[in-house]
């Protein structure tokens, strides 16, 4: 499905709805709406910092593995502005935990979903490209080095943090039957070295 709201386009993908229904039929917990929620907001975050900035969303994608913005520049403002634009996901994760934190004492559900809040953008943070954390890395390098050097420098620190989270990941499963962190060691490599326009 395809709407368009002026000259952003926004693609729900099949995949994207069938996962989505799946979670919330399934999920008697309600956590699985609370984390749409969160990633909702941490999505809102790059948004609006995007128009801010002077730009918009061309895309704005939904799909199984994830949210995916692809921007047009209308006025970039450099490195500072792509560093911003990137951390700007994470801190309105931790705005809205804060925000969750300071409700929990009123509000019975709270506490656990500020945690999870807090767990987004921590998660979003990992620097792996092209997750926000890597980005705002190949951010800070491009001006010390050259984008190739870059990249290579990305590439190689995201291997180094994936083969110990992929070895805990195992062991995890052989302990206690948990197979979370391999699934999202395989997530990360999979996102990291399979960018194609790296």
């Amino acid at each position: 499905m395809k709407l368009d709201f002026g000259k952003t386009r926004l693609k729900i993908n099949a995949s994207f709805a069938a996962a989505v229904t799946l979670m919330l039929i399934l999920d008697e917990s309600g956590l699985c709406a609370v984390a749409l929620f969160c990633c909702i907001a941490h999505e809102s975050g790059h948004i609006i910092c995007l128009m801010l900035s002077g730009e918009y969303p061309k895309l704005i994608e939904l799909s199984f593995y994830g949210i995916k913005l692809e921007r047009i520049a209308v006025q970039r403002g450099g490195r500072l502005s792509d560093f911003a634009v990137y951390a700007s996901g994470p801190a309105a994760n931790f705005v809205l935990s804060a925000i969750l934190f300071l409700l929990s004492e009123a509000a019975h559900g709270m506490r656990t979903a500020a945690v999870i809040s807090l767990g987004v953008g921590l998660f979003n943070l990992i620097p792996c490209r092209p997750l926000d954390g890597g980005n705002i890395l190949f951010c800070i390098l491009t001006g010390y080095t050259e984008e190739k050097n870059a990249v290579k420098i990305c590439r190689t620190v995201s291997l180094f943090l994936l083969i110990p989270m992929g070895i805990t990941g195992v062991v995890l499963i052989m302990k206690s039957g948990n197979f979370t962190l391999l699934a999202m060691t395989a997530y990360l490599a999979a996102v990291c070295f399979g960018d194609k326009h790296e």
